[in-house]
């Protein structure tokens, strides 16, 4: 068998060589903030511009660099698959995130606002989306299926495609005495 992977241990350090090819700068980063809790990290390129990455534990760490190793290929490959599956579900997760606020937002009965702008809005969701996400998913009464969320982004490609407006508010004063008489109720 070959060996591929690249390190040196000495002592409280090792260094690897990773294949920027295989894994990219921002996922190698990405691994190693998630270690900072067991060391401390240096990066450099090689000349085939692959990334060294040293690594120092920390004084109270009583790990074998062994371990923090095998634990942080793990994680590189972890935090590898989680970025692609947020790539190919972005559309799908911004599809059900702005259905989700838009309705669960009873904004009609305070203020309302029209607003047909051709801009797009970009979203940039971070960790929060994927625990959303997971609740939805482990939630055995919700059932959405793959045409379900087609429809939803045709209504919003849909929304899209109309004039712009200029932004119409409308507000009702009378709406919090409104809320707490259907409160009271």
């Amino acid at each position: 068998m070959q060996k591929f992977l690249n390190e040196t241990i000495e002592k409280s350090q090792f260094e690897l060589l990773i294949d920027t090819k295989i894994f990219p700068k921002d996922i190698i980063l990405k691994a190693s903030y998630n270690f900072l809790d067991r060391g401390y990290f240096f990066f450099k390129y090689d000349m085939n511009e692959n990334i060294i990455l040293q690594f120092t534990k920390r004084e109270d760490n009583i790990e074998e660099p062994k371990n923090i190793i095998a634990d942080f290929s793990d994680e590189l490959l972890s935090t590898l698959l989680r970025h692609n599956l947020e790539k190919e579900n972005k559309e799908i997760r911004e599809a059900i995130v702005t259905t989700a606020i838009s309705n669960s937002l009873d904004v009609n009965n305070f203020i309302s606002m029209d607003t047909n702008q051709q801009e797009q809005n970009e979203i940039d969701f971070d960790k929060d989306i994927d625990d959303i996400l997971s609740e939805i998913e482990n939630d055995p009464e919700l059932k959405i299926d793959e045409s379900e969320i087609e429809n939803i982004l045709k209504e919003i490609e849909e929304e899209n495609k109309k004039e712009p407006q200029e932004p119409v508010f409308n507000i009702d004063l009378d709406a919090v005495k409104k809320a707490k008489d259907t409160f009271n109720k």
